[in-house]
């Protein structure tokens, strides 16, 4: 069975230290945090008191660092000012960093993923781009493209099965992709696809507030994840509104039992 992350967006209320907490709880071997502050409620993490929290708890629980996130490519992204983030993130161990793009600009917003492989680069970290249809980078032949442009060995790109799904991609794409580009799955189920065309805002409501469990969709999970070369670790990424109710430990455990069920079965 791969490594199984869980990802900072499916309990993104509880805040780092309570994310970590939260996989470990579950049953989680590594976890995914959002260091760099993308929303206003996301709090600061490098060189604030939550820092020393933070590491403590990684060192505590165990648990390994798979990913950090975001770090959305846009315009006017400061590049070298994501230092301090970026040596935290290498510092707690962790293998990727996760790019959205926000830059329509082609030339520019490659010159600027560019900027941000090399800064990582030094820090041992590999820069993911991760497409979805309501971002600049819409679908996997885009983001395939980008990262083969950057021309950076640590260049590579981030799967989410429901970005997938939802720009029109398919196990078939997949298969079609350098396997060596393919090295991390964002991983959840979903819904059937709706009927019709629909809007950026009802893309990103879907993508942070509904997507369903593992095994409670309609995604051919198994053949997509077959798509991927063994082993690849499998980031669960499945934010639900429907488990808002529960603690952040037992939407975990849910999310983990899933997850688990799945991959074995």
């Amino acid at each position: 069975m791969p490594l199984v992350s869980l990802a900072a967006l499916t309990i993104l209320d509880a805040g780092p230290a309570g994310q970590i907490r939260a996989a470990h709880a579950g049953g989680f071997k590594a976890v995914g945090l959002r260091l760099n502050p993308l929303l206003p409620s996301d709090p600061a993490v490098a060189g604030t008191p939550m820092e020393a929290e933070v590491t403590a708890l990684m060192r505590e629980t165990g648990l390994s660092l798979l990913e950090v996130g975001v770090f959305p490519i846009k315009p006017d992204m400061d590049v070298a000012a994501l230092a301090p983030v970026l040596r935290l993130s290498a510092a707690l161990g962790a293998q990727f960093i996760v790019c959205a793009v926000e830059d329509a600009d082609e030339a520019r917003r490659l010159a600027t993923f560019r900027a941000l492989c090399d800064l990582a680069g030094t820090f041992g970290l590999v820069a993911l781009i991760e497409f979805n249809p309501y971002s600049a980078c819409r679908s996997l032949a885009a983001a395939r493209e980008m990262v083969l442009a950057a021309k950076r060995d640590n260049a590579a790109l981030v799967i989410d099965l429901l970005h997938l799904s939802r720009s029109g991609g398919t196990a078939a794409d997949l298969r079609a992709v350098e396997p060596e580009l393919l090295r991390l799955v964002h991983y959840c189920d979903a819904a059937p696809m709706p009927q019709g065309k629909r809007t950026f805002d009802e893309l990103r409501a879907e993508s942070r507030t509904a997507r369903r469990l593992p095994g409670e969709g309609v995604l051919p999970l198994r053949e997509l994840l077959a798509a991927f070369p063994p082993d690849t670790p499998v980031s669960v990424e499945a934010p639900s509104q429907s488990l808002m109710g529960l603690s952040a430990e037992d939407r975990a455990r849910k999310v983990f039992e899933a997850t688990v069920a799945t991959l074995a079965g």
